[in-house]
């Protein structure tokens, strides 16, 4: 089990830093060193799952940045990352 822990924390680690690199950001870590949770890249909190989704299906630089603050701007109507990522909009104050 210690050699599968060892796999996924390299991944997590390897995908963080894909992300951060592409995104031109600070690669801050895993917050309280859990990795694969939630990391901290520049001045921004991502989890693994959306750090994924960005990577794996190629989104354009920014479009998590875009996304990020879409939901800080409309916090009763939050869109997850990957339905974002498929094209939901909050457009004023309703979810298409």
């Amino acid at each position: 089990m210690k050699a599968l822990k060892k796999k996924y924390e390299t991944a997590c680690n390897e995908y963080l830093q894909v992300f951060c690199d592409k995104q031109e950001m600070d690669n801050g870590g895993w917050v309280a060193d859990k990795i694969g949770t939630v990391a901290y890249c520049s001045d921004f909190f991502f989890n693994m799952e959306d750090i994924r989704i960005d990577i794996d299906t190629k989104q354009p630089v920014g479009a998590i940045i875009d996304w990020y603050y879409t939901n800080l701007d409309n916090p009763q109507k939050v869109i997850n990352y990957y339905s974002y990522s498929k094209g939901l909009r909050i457009k004023k104050g309703v979810i298409k």
